[in-house]
């Protein structure tokens, strides 16, 4: 999916190229792109409301969810999706070593998610559910 270098710059090409492509799809409501290496959050966009966790809640005597705190949250659930990918590829290798996991897709009430795990990169796409 994503043709990388050693050079940042174009990694940070690849990942901008990558979203881009991601979120032109209509029924896309959010991307994040997330570094395999670290799990910090290398890009987002759209509605990032879908990759908030449910500890983090806004009240109405916090007022409106600041950049920090939407960061925050965004950050919290790149962790959560790392190590969901993390131990998912450990499963695939030990089931085969050979093999390697190309895609995971979460379906939830509102939300269906697919993840779809690069080398140096985790991307994932939000799509909202409709009934």
């Amino acid at each position: 999916m994503v043709a990388l270098n050693s050079d940042p710059n174009n990694e940070s090409a690849a990942v901008t190229e990558a979203m881009q492509r991601l979120s032109s799809k209509s029924t896309v409501i959010a991307t994040l792109a997330i570094d395999r290496k670290t799990s910090s959050v290398l890009a987002s966009s759209g509605q990032t409301d879908a990759f908030k966790t449910s500890k983090v809640t806004n009240t109405p005597a916090m007022g409106p969810p600041t950049e920090t705190t939407l960061t925050s949250e965004a950050s919290e659930f790149a962790t959560m999706i790392w190590n969901y990918v993390t131990n998912t590829s450990k499963m695939v290798s030990e089931v085969d070593e050979e093999d390697d996991l190309k895609l995971l897709r979460i379906r939830t009430k509102r939300y269906e998610l697919v993840i779809v795990p690069e080398n140096n990169f985790i991307f994932v796409v939000a799509h909202e559910v409709r009934p």
